[in-house]
């Protein structure tokens, strides 16, 4: 299995080379969080907002950018048209599962998401110096790990509400609905720490602010030992429950596809 999925990602890297123009355009219409910051940045001009200051803006929204480009999906669009279509009849005849391969597809284009953000940052830094993430070593050790759990939660409700389309026609005004919630939700648009502080608390045990939030702020600095040990644990404990839902669709709605071929 593992050499398949190896294989899986050879293919989907080729397909991203292809496409890096496409993969291109999708980062330039993700550059909302850097509308964002000149919209902090004028309001709060350089003594900041709340706890920010300007050049934490500027570390914020790049980074907030940043990590949306590493542990976003976009495969929802596959998922539905191929159901929709009967598209995924095929699929299920090879020797590996269906979604593994939309995994694989998730993961191709990091290395070239990565790419493209660096001369983001080089920009960022080369107007605010002082905007250079300063994470102390724990979080830098955490980092990685709340970045990978965020991709993992991102992709099993990627795939939960792409599989919808078992039982409906149109699941993305679906995924159009979650995006909105999510971008206010997980710090997107609005660092979590200047909304009212019952709502903050409240957005803090959704799963949005373990997609984005919670990495941001580890990329910052700005959690203590015991805020890193809780956001890790709500992260996996998220993952596992929307993995369980994922799952269960998936067997469910087999049984409900009918397709040619099907």
């Amino acid at each position: 299995m593992i050499r398949k999925f190896a294989i899986l990602l050879r293919v989907s890297w080729s397909d991203a080379l292809v496409y890096r123009a496409e993969v291109l355009i999708w980062v330039l219409t993700g550059v909302l969080p850097l509308v964002m910051l000149a919209v902090w940045r004028t309001l709060g001009g350089e003594g900041g907002v709340g706890s920010f200051t300007g050049a934490e803006f500027v570390t914020y929204y790049v980074g907030a950018l940043t990590i949306r480009q590493l542990t976003g999906v976009w495969v929802i669009w596959d998922i539905e048209r191929e159901i929709r279509l009967g598209e995924l009849s095929p699929q299920l005849l090879r020797p590996f599962h269906p979604l593994l391969r939309y995994l694989a597809q998730a993961l191709s284009d990091k290395p070239l998401r990565l790419a493209m953000m660096l001369p983001i940052w080089g920009l960022a830094l080369l107007f605010e110096p002082n905007a250079w993430p300063r994470p102390d070593v724990l979080s830098i050790v955490a980092l990685p790990v709340a970045m990978l759990l965020a991709f993992l939660l991102y992709f099993c409700t990627q795939c939960s509400i792409g599989l919808l389309s078992f039982w409906w026609t149109q699941v993305l005004a679906v995924q159009d609905f979650w995006f909105g919630f999510y971008a206010f939700a997980s710090g997107y648009l609005v660092p979590l720490d200047l909304l009212p502080a019952p709502v903050t608390r409240l957005l803090n045990l959704l799963p949005f602010r373990a997609m984005l939030g919670f990495p941001v702020d580890l990329l910052l600095g700005r959690l203590a030992p015991a805020q890193i040990g809780q956001g890790l644990a709500l992260q996996l404990f998220w993952c596992l429950s929307i993995f369980l839902l994922m799952r269960q669709m998936w067997r469910r709605g087999l049984r409900h596809y009918s397709a040619v071929g099907a």
